[in-house]
């Protein structure tokens, strides 16, 4: 496979994954709020702290499709 047609490959899955990522990360976040508003703050922390594990997958991912 011709390196250009591989890193296209790549940097088609990467933008697929990032969007999954993406839809995944704003509906933990919008449970987390609601679980906040409920005062069940301990749920809502754990779900925050994966909230902030997908947007550093995130960035990692966007540092490899820019390169």
């Amino acid at each position: 496979m011709n390196p250009a047609d591989s890193k296209h490959q790549f940097q088609a899955e990467l933008s697929s994954l990032g969007t999954a990522i993406e839809e995944i990360t704003a509906r933990i976040t919008a449970i987390a709020d609601l679980l906040a508003k409920q005062k069940l703050d301990g749920y809502a922390h754990d779900l925050y702290q994966a909230e902030r594990s997908l947007k550093s997958a995130m960035r990692s991912i966007t540092k490899v499709r820019q390169s």
